[in-house]
């Protein structure tokens, strides 16, 4: 996709169209980290919500539309995942009204349209903010409660489940990740989304270990990629809440039942 060409296309529709007010650009091309197999991140403040999010012909004159992806985002605002012959934009359509106290951006951001001067109510966040106590606790409740399922798929020698579970698991341990990465640093860096570039901004030895917590379909290897996430989770986890003076109890027991099922595999006949 030639992202610029593109742009320019949808800063001339919504500069055309008067339900559109408020236009930004997020992500990677903020950034200018930009390729060509990155998307456009899009967001649109519009009068009314409704047009862009119960219909389609609006985004359709920006390429040949492949498939989209409806999400409705209950905590923040709906968004419309595009994939196009060449290329992905995601538009995130909010109203304008949501801009009355003020919107924090965690990221660089370009506004490309703003037809009411509402760009002043757009706060840029320094630095990142530490988990509360319930967030930590949520992380290693939610990740343990992935890695007990995925011990248990292993016993049973029922790999799919496995990769199910696995993916549950990886979600948390990247928070983890990105915490310990913020006490490392005195929470004054944000990590990129998702992992995304883990080598550039992760700790060496967090990335060689990160390396060791994926594996292949056998339950075997699957076996010894979980307890690697294991013991990479909990230094952090331990990282994080001696830093934080949060309690970290719960990992322990965790991982003990965690292995206590995974022994139940290597002694079945």
């Amino acid at each position: 996709m030639d992202q610029k060409r593109v742009l320019d296309d949808v800063v001339a529709w919504a500069t055309d169209d008067p339900n559109v007010r408020l236009l930004l650009v997020t992500g990677s091309f903020a950034r200018g980290e930009h390729d060509d197999l990155s998307d456009l991140d899009i967001e649109l403040y519009v009068r009314e919500t409704d047009p862009l999010l119960e219909e389609s012909a609006w985004y359709e004159r920006f390429g040949r539309v492949l498939v989209t992806e409806a999400l409705e985002n209950p905590d923040w605002h709906p968004t419309r995942l595009v994939y196009y012959v060449d290329g992905k934009i995601d538009f995130m359509v909010a109203p304008v009204l949501a801009l009355a106290e003020g919107v924090s951006y965690d990221g660089p951001y370009l506004v490309l349209v703003d037809k009411d001067a509402r760009a002043n109510r757009l706060e840029p966040t320094v630095g990142v903010a530490p988990p509360s106590a319930d967030d930590f606790r949520l992380c290693v409740n939610w990740f343990y409660a992935a890695a007990l399922q995925y011990a248990k798929a292993v016993a049973r020698d029922d790999p799919w489940p496995v990769k199910t579970r696995d993916a549950d698991l990886k979600e948390r341990l990247i928070h983890m990740i990105e915490w310990d990465h913020g006490v490392r640093t005195g929470w004054a860096e944000r990590p990129p989304h998702n992992g995304a570039r883990l080598a550039a901004w992760a700790e060496p030895d967090v990335v060689d270990a990160v390396a060791s917590c994926w594996a292949d379909f056998s339950t075997e290897r699957s076996a010894v990629a979980l307890r690697n996430a294991m013991e990479l989770f909990n230094r952090m986890a331990n990282s994080v809440a001696a830093s934080l003076g949060y309690p970290n109890a719960v990992a322990v027991e965790a991982a003990a039942e965690v292995n206590r099922i995974l022994r139940r595999r290597a002694s079945a006949p």
